[in-house]
């Protein structure tokens, strides 16, 4: 299997946002859920405010990691807001080459931080990350009032 990375294009959106719908159905149920996609709602991302990658095998689109730029401090940082990758091509090595391409985009961006998100109990993309060198800077406590 030949995977390569690219920045999304224009004929991507269609395949990636159907990607979106399935990454919110496989999740809509998972603890903060809702307010993750409440607040970061766009699965997709253009300049300056951020980029998405896509990964493909054999000329399909089979994931995508979207990547929000933003500075705190003086320090601009790449935040992964979407990562997904469609279930026939997961466990293959797709996440690790979304990770990289972000990695190397957030690079390309003169980012000094690439952060990255996941819900709670959502192991998997946990275990993506840490393989991938990003552990756990931040973690955010909440309760309703």
């Amino acid at each position: 299997m030949n995977i390569s990375t690219r920045v999304a294009r224009g004929d991507d959106l269609a395949t990636c946002l159907e990607m979106e719908v399935e990454a919110r159905a496989e999740s809509h149920e998972a603890k903060g859920a809702f307010e993750f996609f409440a607040t970061y709602p766009d699965a997709l991302l253009q300049p300056p405010q951020g980029t998405t990658v896509v990964a493909v095998v054999d000329d399909h689109c089979v994931g995508f990691a979207t990547l929000l730029f933003r500075a705190a401090g003086g320090t601009a940082t790449a935040l992964i807001t979407r990562m997904f990758v469609t279930a026939s091509a997961r466990q293959v090595g797709v996440g690790d080459a979304l990770i990289a391409a972000a990695r190397t985009t957030a690079s390309e961006q003169g980012c000094a931080w690439l952060d990255a998100l996941a819900l709670p109990g959502d192991r998997a993309t946990k275990n993506l990350y840490e393989r991938n060198g990003l552990t756990a800077r931040l973690l955010v406590a909440s309760t309703r009032l």
